[in-house]
């Protein structure tokens, strides 16, 4: 309460003085300057842990999934199949 009485009679002595609209002006550009200067550090917070969850999960998917390659063996031993070449191609 007592800082808005002090902000109040500074307003007053600087309209009596004749440069309340310098005031206000100067008060503006810091108060936007402000403003600009807390957008823009959130944008670089939000892309950075954007990009961190990102690369998270790319490592996460990237150590998920396991495939095993090898010759195929048959069920009822442990005879290879036959035909060592794939004719797929």
């Amino acid at each position: 309460m007592g800082g808005v009485i002090v902000l109040i009679f500074l307003l007053v002595l600087a309209a009596i003085a004749g440069v309340l609209g310098l005031v206000l002006k100067i008060t503006l550009v810091v108060v936007l300057t402000l403003i600009l200067t807390m957008l823009t550090l959130a944008a670089i917070a939000y892309l950075g842990i954007r990009h961190q969850w990102k690369k998270f999960q790319r490592e996460v998917d990237a150590g998920s999934t396991t495939i095993e390659v090898g010759r195929p063996i048959r069920s009822d031993g442990d005879q290879q199949l036959p035909g060592g070449h794939d004719d797929r191609y």
